[in-house]
């Protein structure tokens, strides 16, 4: 896990030279301290005081090295990756899954709680808090549970930390997620479930650095998330990209969870179709990952409903491209699982067109990636929790 640490935070000489050294150890690699000293243009005698101090605070270790030639081996330097645990509350279809995460980013428990669609504030409070004190109960000895990010889909507003509304529970409205887990986890984070994975997936793979990316998801919701050369587009926090609740003519007769009518959701949404498709195929499942599967080899193009919601699709992904303009567009969900609707829906993109002669983005079928949105929320966490123990 490769950590942003903002040396420009700090004001005291050696605080900034901290986070210097944590963030160039944080590459995963062991360094040593001739190699710190020079990387990062310090002297011998402030990089063995800052290592010093970071190892008597146990935030690093040391251990000797390969030995190479005569002499003893140099000692390595890395970070001590069970300092820090941190919680991650994200949602799958109707189920809340928890995973606790070490320093480096690996996981080291994973929990999950169905939630009935009926749940009310009090009831995912409840379930809220239950998942992280399980969780943190599970931090090994030494251990340090610095807070918990809870990653959402829906509509939310995350400067407030209030999740406003969501179609898989339609009761749960303007929900206060810091107010409640207060009482059990020092820190809350709140994100946008799919800012995390783009994000994730950004830090992966650098190409996305240097361009404009768009990740839409078609699944139970409909809602998209966009970086701008390796940025998130929206840094204010409040609600964004909820394409779903876009409003067609076609569809005005249609009531749609958010208290509209006429929602994109309404007819291309996995909550909108999953019941006649089940009158078809009654065996298929809310979670998206078990139908992504099962919908891969179903006559679904011979529904006329997806007919419809494939068409309305593609020409609102061409209306956010034509506002945006992305290099690339990732789409995930369990519809472009199916090999038949992935081609009719890139054939009626194509055919949107852009404007004039600029052309298209291209169109990246993939599969929506739980350890991406769990690595995209923990990320921030671990970097606040970083800044308050050098600043301690």
């Amino acid at each position: 896990m490769i950590l942003t640490i903002d040396e420009t935070h700090y004001d005291d000489a050696h605080q900034r030279d901290c986070a210097r050294v944590i963030a160039l150890i944080s590459d995963g690699n062991q360094h040593s301290r001739p190699g710190i000293a020079e990387t990062l243009d310090m002297t011998s005698t402030t990089t063995s005081k800052v290592v010093s101090d970071l190892i008597a605070r146990g935030l690093l270790v040391e251990k000797a090295g390969e030995k190479s030639g005569r002499g003893r081996p140099a000692i390595q330097i890395g970070l001590n990756v069970k300092r820090f645990g941190a919680t991650v509350i994200h949602v799958s279809s109707r189920s809340l899954r928890g995973t606790l995460v070490d320093f480096g980013g690996q996981t080291l428990a994973r929990e999950s709680l169905d939630i009935p669609s009926s749940v009310d504030r009090d009831r995912m409070t409840a379930a809220m808090q239950e998942l992280v004190q399980l969780l943190a109960s599970k931090c090994p000895l030494g251990m340090q549970h610095i807070g918990t990010s809870v990653s959402v889909s829906g509509v939310v507003d995350v400067k407030a930390k209030i999740w406003l509304l969501t179609s898989r529970w339609p009761d749960l409205r303007d929900f206060d997620i810091a107010a409640a887990l207060a009482p059990v986890t020092p820190v809350v984070l709140v994100c946008r479930h799919l800012d995390a994975e783009l994000n994730a997936r950004v830090l992966q793979d650098p190409v996305y650095g240097t361009d404009n990316t768009l990740l839409l998801h078609w699944g139970w919701g409909i809602g998209l998330a966009y970086s701008v050369n390796g940025d998130p587009f929206i840094r204010a926090g409040g609600p964004f990209g909820e394409i779903g609740h876009w409003r067609f003519n076609l569809l005005e007769d249609r009531p749609c969870g958010c208290g509209n009518h006429g929602c994109l959701e309404t007819a291309a949404a996995l909550w909108a179709l999953l019941p006649q498709m089940r009158e078809i195929w009654p065996d298929l499942s809310e979670d998206e990952e078990v139908l992504a599967g099962q919908m891969s080899g179903l006559p679904l193009l011979e529904l006329a409903d997806i007919q419809t919601g494939l068409k309305l699709m593609a020409r609102s992904l061409a209306n956010v491209c034509r506002l945006l303009f992305p290099k690339r567009v990732i789409v995930t969900g369990p519809f472009i699982a199916n090999a038949d609707v992935w081609k009719a829906f890139e054939s009626a993109f194509q055919a949107e067109g852009l404007i004039g002669t600029l052309e298209l983005p291209v169109l990246v079928a993939d599969k929506s990636s739980e350890d991406f949105a769990i690595l995209g929320a923990v990320r921030p966490l671990f970097n606040l929790g970083l800044e308050t123990f050098i600043r301690s």
